[in-house]
């Protein structure tokens, strides 16, 4: 228990110590990388806290735009009203879908989200009375548009995010959740309230990723439908997920600092769009080579260490 707590709050201070230098150290470059690689693993631990429960979510982008534009509509009143009506508007979302989806599996779950995030485009491109339609919409920006504070703001919804997900790999979720991915009838027989904790999980997702999004349209002060609900939200947390390590809290933050390291070594060898060929072609690879992710060959190159250690000490 020490251990794992010591383990926890490392990575904690080391996350809150790289934004602080990144923040007052850094230029407005080393800022907009920080930036990004946080409001990425925001998304990506939502996406991951979700498929502990054996459920691949293609929905990420509606919870993503849903509260970047919960955030512009709700804007004017006052940032502790939009940081609030982000929050329910997702949490009321992500409960009213989990009803309807969670009851699915497989590739059936998956396709419904996605159908769920493509629906909430038209949506918005309709409704331009309130949504600008697909001219977007303008809001206040972000703590006053200053990007050291943006990205002080950005780490402290990243903070919280990876909160929630230590404790979702805590010992009341965690072996409830193990069981309902493995088998579900099971863990029903077990005493487990599968669908309830299924929603648990949806909604804290869903609330996560809508926080990502809010903090998203807030660092530019106006968005598109085509910025938010697009695939890209929904598969890019996905691939972080796999390339850090699933099924923790560290894994999505390793895989997005290597996800963006990635496509900006891309960019610079390549340029124009051309990269993102390579890009995609480098994260197959890294997912075929490494299925546990680079967290997970770690561990695995930790453990053989350890034993051949003992061995030798032997």
């Amino acid at each position: 228990m020490i251990r794992q707590a010591f383990a926890k709050g490392w990575t904690y201070a080391l996350v809150t110590a790289i934004a602080l230098c990144a923040a007052y150290l850094g230029g407005p470059f080393a800022t907009q990388v920080a930036l990004g690689i946080a409001i990425s693993a925001i998304v990506a631990l939502s996406w991951d806290i979700l498929s502990r429960t054996g459920q691949v979510s293609l929905g990420q982008a509606a919870f993503f735009g849903l509260g970047a534009y919960s955030f512009a509509l709700l804007g004017d009143f006052s940032q502790i009203v939009a940081w609030s009506g982000v929050v329910a508007v997702c949490a009321i979302f992500a409960v009213l879908l989990g009803l309807l989806t969670l009851r699915l599996r497989s590739a059936y779950f998956s396709i419904a989200t996605l159908g769920f995030s493509l629906s909430f485009q038209v949506i918005v491109v309709l409704g331009d009375d309130w949504t600008g339609g697909a001219g977007g919409i303008t809001m206040p920006p972000l703590a006053g548009g200053e990007p050291t504070m943006q990205l002080l703001v950005v780490c402290g919804l990243l903070l919280v995010a990876m909160a929630v997900s230590d404790v979702f790999l805590g010992r009341q979720f965690r072996a409830a959740f193990f069981m309902i991915r493995s088998k579900a009838e099971l863990a029903a027989a077990s005493g487990v309230p599968v669908v309830r904790t299924k929603i648990v999980a949806f909604a804290f997702s869903g609330v996560l990723a809508g926080l990502a999004g809010a903090a998203y349209a807030g660092l530019y002060g106006y968005i598109v439908p085509t910025d938010v609900f697009v695939p890209h939200w929904s598969v890019m947390p996905l691939a972080i997920a796999i390339l850090g390590g699933m099924d923790s809290t560290r894994g999505p933050l390793i895989g997005a600092v290597l996800l963006r390291a990635i496509e900006e070594t891309a960019r610079a060898w390549i340029g124009g769009v051309g990269y993102q060929v390579v890009y995609g072609v480098i994260i197959i690879v890294f997912i075929a080579v490494m299925p546990m992710g680079v967290l997970g060959m770690l561990k695995v190159a930790a453990a053989r260490f350890a034993s051949r250690s003992d061995r030798l000490a032997s």
